[in-house]
């Protein structure tokens, strides 16, 4: 097993542009002696930064070097059962809430919309929720 540190220049890309020598010293000392870090930042004709990254001199075994591999961290997608679980909570939460007249939120939606003075008039044969049939036969109330 080979346990001798030996002095590695590694190349860290992908760095936040306001990232310090002490914070990339402290976080590649826990995997090995850091000797030197130096931070490179590209820039374009007005100054201002595109690329951030470093270069650090860090004693490390050939073993430990190997079990990092490749890193490549991205910001991953919410999780299915995360989102899941806030829809349900979401829906449940609609559910909860009093349930307002459908003629009430068109006309205010009208109202956001710009349009002044709406009038609806009934269909005859549509089917109007939630009220009483005023039709019936001949003579019936």
């Amino acid at each position: 097993m080979e346990t001798e540190q030996v002095l590695k220049r590694l190349y860290v890309g992908g760095l936040a542009h306001e990232v310090s020598k002490a914070e990339l010293q402290e976080r590649f000392g826990k995997f090995g002696h850091v000797l030197d870090t130096e931070i490179i930042t590209r820039q374009d004709d007005q100054g201002n930064p595109l690329k951030t990254f470093a270069y650090i001199s860090v004693s490390i075994s050939d073993a430990d070097l190997r079990k990092w591999g490749t890193l490549q961290i991205q910001l991953a997608k919410e999780s299915f059962l995360h989102r899941l679980a806030r829809e349900r909570e979401e829906a449940k939460l609609q559910q909860e809430k009093p349930q307002r007249n459908g003629q009430m939120s068109l006309l205010e939606s009208l109202k956001k919309a710009g349009v002044v003075d709406f009038h609806m008039k009934a269909v005859p044969g549509t089917e109007v929720p939630d009220h009483k049939v005023w039709w019936g036969r001949c003579g019936e109330n």
